[in-house]
């Protein structure tokens, strides 16, 4: 039990005790990745190896290296006895702060009058599974679940679901004009200051590569469809760890 509370209280620590990489780390670094630059070295629960956070926002840019700047490493750090993936805790740290940018104003929200659980969803228009899960809506708020929308059309900036996505945005009634267009209608185009890039691009960094993706308010990733029933036994178990 000792043990088990001091890998805790360590891995608790290093989240919170982010420090500038020393001199020895950023010289090591520099020989692997000469135009890259570490933002934070973070203590880990083993002697000797720092996390290091690059300058970047992309979930997946988490690796360690010795104090001494001579190995790196690419992998996972996981606890022993309690299973934890210390690794998969600092990107789920890293996918809360991109996702929770997004304030009420530059997100499509369907909320039930009593909510309990919250998640936002990267959709795409024109997603046949994206298109199943808002028109299950009703289930998903009947259960207490509230959902965000955040656009990330899968085929790019540069597509007709990019525009359709604007469209959807710029409307008067956004959640109507997003009912309208999962439903396959569509609507007449329309242009107007927008997140949909914004969107897009936090979703290639917390790591969606498919519609629909949800994401918890503790930054967890379900990289699915899901039934309202499934995603209430899936955030009852995360709200209990």
């Amino acid at each position: 039990m000792m043990i088990k509370n001091t890998l805790i209280l360590l891995s608790f620590s290093s989240i919170i005790h982010a420090q500038q990489p020393s001199k020895d780390i950023e010289q090591g670094f520099k020989k692997l990745a000469p135009t890259a630059k570490i933002a934070t070295a973070t203590s880990t629960p083993i002697k000797g190896i720092k996390q290091i956070n690059l300058d970047s926002e992309n979930i997946n840019d988490v690796y360690y290296m010795t104090d001494d700047g001579k190995y790196f490493i690419n992998g996972s750090i996981t606890e022993v006895e309690t299973h934890k993936n210390l690794t998969e805790d600092s990107k789920t740290a890293k996918r809360k702060k991109i996702v929770s940018q997004f304030g009420k104003d530059q997100r499509i929200d369907f909320f039930p009058e009593n909510m309990k659980h919250h998640v936002t969803v990267y959709t795409d228009i024109d997603c046949g599974y994206c298109r199943k899960l808002h028109a299950e809506m009703k289930d998903f708020n009947d259960l207490g679940i509230g959902i965000s929308y955040l656009f990330w059309p899968r085929s790019g900036l540069s597509s007709p679901t990019f525009a359709k996505s604007v469209t959807a945005w710029c409307a008067v009634d956004r959640k109507e004009a997003m009912t309208q267009s999962q439903n396959g209608i569509i609507l007449e185009p329309k242009q107007c200051d927008n997140p949909v890039a914004e969107h897009f691009n936090s979703g290639k960094k917390i790591g969606v590569r498919g519609t629909p993706n949800i994401v918890t308010d503790k930054g967890e990733l379900f990289p699915t469809y899901m039934t309202a029933s499934d995603l209430l036994k899936r955030l009852e178990m995360v709200a209990s760890q």
